[in-house]
């Protein structure tokens, strides 16, 4: 990001360094009047991406929701930098609160990111996706597992290299997934947010959920499993709080949905890896590419299939 042009936007817009709200992977936020903010952004989005954005949320019917999702007024290009004016979801993100909190206080935390997930599904069709992904228009399948089928497969391309180095019976595994999705899918759809984890929620003093945000990279339209299965490894992704949240977030889902669902959960891991696992680094250097790894290597779930 060009520091010069963004320092001229924020002057045409009369911010200051103290309406600083932060920043994510994609762009820096800042505090404008009237309850809205400024979101100036690196070259990891572009127009389009936000135009499809700013129709996806203006079409969503969440009627009943007792949180807030985010609203784009305006999308722009700035000297070269893209900008867009956005509703102000007050709240702090979960993530920062879960480190301080005692071993009752996580769990008690957990219910409600999963009571806020499950509300998502009450969301009234799918907005404005055309048929299953939000971003991709080269999307051919028209069946949900179709759909994940063909991303596994545009993906290796990629990965094959790294997968077949670290991945035991790679091919195996891939050709047992295929089988699995060739088929089709014939349940219940809902929309999926994608990137489901505490940094993506909002939340007042009293522990509220104010407002569920950043949909867009992975939001389909399709399972709502899928979405239950991501928002459980990704609520302690790395394990940075070191408290077994894997596990016990996972005793409160079968708790609440069933441990009928256990079999689907490790499945939608399993594609989720199989998909984002050089979202990152094009190079598999990172952990992410560690993390998805030992997901597609753990027995457990090769076995619950």
């Amino acid at each position: 990001m060009n520091n010069n042009v963004k320092s001229a936007i924020l002057d045409k817009y009369n911010v200051a360094q103290s309406d600083f709200l932060g920043s994510g992977m994609e762009a820096e936020v800042y505090a404008l009047p009237h309850q809205k903010v400024l979101k100036v952004y690196n070259d990891m989005s572009d127009l389009n991406k936000q135009k499809s954005l700013k129709e996806f949320y203006a079409g969503i019917h969440s009627d009943g929701l007792s949180y807030e999702l985010p609203y784009i007024y305006d999308v722009f290009l700035e000297n070269g930098l893209l900008v867009t004016t956005e509703k102000r979801i007050e709240g702090s993100n979960m993530q920062t609160l879960l480190s301080g909190m005692s071993y009752d206080e996580q769990d008690k935390m957990m219910e409600i990111y999963l009571n806020a997930q499950l509300a998502l599904q009450q969301i009234k069709g799918k907005s404005t996706i055309k048929e299953f992904v939000l971003f991709e228009d080269g999307i051919k399948a028209d069946n949900w597992y179709g759909v994940l089928k063909e991303k596994i497969t545009e993906q290796q391309k990629g990965l094959k290299p790294y997968f077949e180095r670290d991945v035991v019976d790679y091919e195996v595994k891939l050709n047992h997934l295929s089988n699995i999705l060739s088929p089709g899918y014939k349940g219940e759809h809902s929309l999926i947010h994608g990137d489901y984890f505490p940094g993506n929620l909002l939340m007042n003093r009293n522990n509220e959920v104010t407002g569920v945000i950043d949909f867009g990279l992975m939001t389909m339209y399709g399972d709502p499993l899928f979405d239950i299965a991501i928002g459980w490894v990704c609520f302690d992704m790395y394990d940075e709080l070191n408290a077994k949240i894997r596990d016990r977030y996972l005793t409160i889902i079968l708790s609440t949905l069933g441990e009928g669902i256990r079999k689907e959960l490790y499945f939608y891991v399993l594609i989720y890896s199989f998909i984002t696992a050089n979202f990152y680094f094009e190079d598999c250097s990172d952990g992410h590419y560690q993390w998805c790894v030992e997901n597609i290597n753990n027995k457990d779930y090769w076995h619950a299939l």
